[in-house]
């Protein structure tokens, strides 16, 4: 039997989290409400998660009926598609979206690198994330995406930022930016522990070697700063050449993970 969810719930659901600290940050979106989004069974739970993940978690035989709740509550409130991002190696709880009518819309690449030695940075001119840079900083990242990936949506603002800002892991030092005559043209956004959660370039500035400079300037800052593993998720089918520039600096292939979608 399912029950909705309720704020109480929260030291239950982390227990069957993969990523403790990514449901942390999922938790306090302002969009998110325990009693309209939140699902759990014995051992398991279900959660939309804005923009459109369906998280499910815990016991296979659970997945299907939590899935179907999470997908009815997606289709009341409008959404077109409901999303999520399952281990190759979790393989029953790959047949259970499956089954829930998911399919693989593409495979996500974690890459790390580990440097042995301070890296080299890069010349040109980078300076750090600032407050005030926030919405600059969101639009180039929806520009960025939406110009090569049709299964992403935008979220809102208010839920950007504090997924984005409101946990122990970010670190406005460890954000950096690149302008050309006061207009952002590249972002290389780092947790302080060494994960690279965004990097991209603006349309208009591409090709001439900004996102390696970006990325360059990352991994010094973050080896001196004590951080020796650095890692990132990539989309296998990105079209923009990053899977090229991260091999290049070093970056390795350490896991493999599916990328479900399911439009409504």
């Amino acid at each position: 039997m399912l029950r909705r969810g309720t704020a109480d719930d929260f030291d239950a659901v982390l227990a069957l989290a993969d990523d403790p600290a990514i449901l942390r940050s999922r938790w306090k979106l302002p969009s998110f409400d325990p009693a309209r989004h939140l699902w759990l069974a014995d051992g398991a739970f279900g959660a939309l998660f804005a923009p459109d993940v369906a998280a499910v978690r815990g016991d296979a035989a659970s997945i299907g009926p939590l899935l179907a709740a999470v997908e009815r509550a997606a289709r009341d409130e409008g959404l077109p598609q409901v999303s999520a991002v399952i281990s190759a190696r979790d393989e029953a709880a790959c047949r259970a979206y499956e089954a829930a009518g998911f399919s693989i819309a593409t495979e996500v690449l974690r890459m790390e690198v580990t440097l042995t030695a301070p890296p080299q940075d890069s010349p040109l001119p980078i300076r750090t994330y600032r407050d005030d840079d926030a919405r600059a900083v969101q639009t180039l990242l929806d520009g960025a995406y939406l110009g090569w990936d049709d299964a992403y949506v935008r979220i809102t603002h208010d839920d950007w930022l504090s997924f984005m800002t409101d946990h122990e892991s970010f670190d406005p030092a460890c954000w950096f930016v690149a302008e050309e005559n006061g207009e952002l043209q590249g972002v290389c956004l780092c947790w302080r522990e060494g994960w690279i959660k965004d990097l991209a370039v603006a349309e208009n500035a591409r090709g001439r070697g900004l996102g390696e400079a970006l990325l360059r300037h990352a991994f010094a800052a973050l080896y001196a700063r004590g951080v020796r593993r650095i890692g990132l998720k990539v989309d296998a089918k990105n079209p923009t050449s990053a899977i090229r520039l991260y091999e290049r600096l070093g970056m390795q292939v350490v896991d493999r993970q599916r990328f479900y979608l399911k439009q409504l």
